[in-house]
């Protein structure tokens, strides 16, 4: 397994998000691109991230080859990287060897780890409304709602969305719409869910990698984000309803 990108900030940030969510991660390698994700310890919360091999500046990959990884050592070995830098991964006799490649070249030799590669639960739900957004516009509605309480109330009206928080010195509520320009696009019916304001905080880290999100949901079902990444791939994150 070997990959070359051009832009290790993108590479770094999306490892980063999974590692917000598992210690230890699981990545699957075919001719087609990259697959890494699983399901967070607590059982809350369900990540999935492909990489087609277009995304790469350079890609090699055998039949399929799995390797799983300690997300802290790799995000360690990048914790300093720039934007211009490129960055190589290379799998040899049970290590991983990273490569950033930017003022100067820096070199990590990181031990490879034995996991069960993750199952896909095979997710397939009928959400009541989606809406479109850019990554910063969701980004920024977080941040308001950040520090306001734990649980955050996701609901649909009239083809609106609307993010809300009440916490102990009140209610702070967020309205987008695609007349108001803050939605891409919107549609469906009416409809509202409770998730851990904690969980969708673990996925700001993206906005470094993805432009576009879409957010999914219905009464009573896990949420779904999909970050939207260059040449169709994508990152999903699903988290399940908290009881009203």
């Amino acid at each position: 397994m070997k990959f070359k990108a051009v832009d290790a900030v993108s590479i770094a940030s999306i490892l980063r998000t999974v590692g917000e969510f598992m210690p230890e991660v699981t990545l699957v390698s075919t001719k087609e691109g990259l697959r890494l994700g699983g399901v967070d310890p607590s059982r809350v919360a369900y990540v999935d991230i492909v990489i087609p091999s277009l995304y790469f500046q350079e890609f090699e990959s055998g039949e399929r080859e799995v390797i799983g990884i300690k997300l802290e050592d790799v995000i360690n070995a990048l914790k300093n990287v720039k934007k211009n830098d490129g960055l190589t991964f290379f799998t040899n006799e049970g290590k991983l060897e990273l490569t950033i490649e930017g003022d100067f070249e820096r070199s990590f030799i990181i031990p490879l780890v034995e996991l069960e590669e993750p199952k896909n639960p095979g997710i397939n739900l009928q959400f009541a409304f989606k809406a479109k957004m850019l990554t910063s516009t969701f980004n920024e509605t977080l941040d308001i709602l950040s520090d306001m309480g734990e649980s955050v109330v996701i609901s649909s009206e009239d083809g609106k969305l609307i993010i809300s928080v009440e916490g102990d010195v009140g209610v702070s509520r967020v309205e987008l719409s695609e007349a108001a320009g803050n939605l891409i696009e919107a549609s469906g019916t009416n409809a509202s869910s409770v998730y851990g304001l904690d969980y969708l905080l673990k996925t700001t880290k993206m906005r470094n990698s993805s432009d576009v999100v879409e957010l999914m949901f219905g009464t009573q079902l896990p949420l779904k984000l999909r970050f939207q990444l260059p040449q169709e791939g994508y990152g999903d994150v699903y988290i399940a309803p908290r009881a009203e």
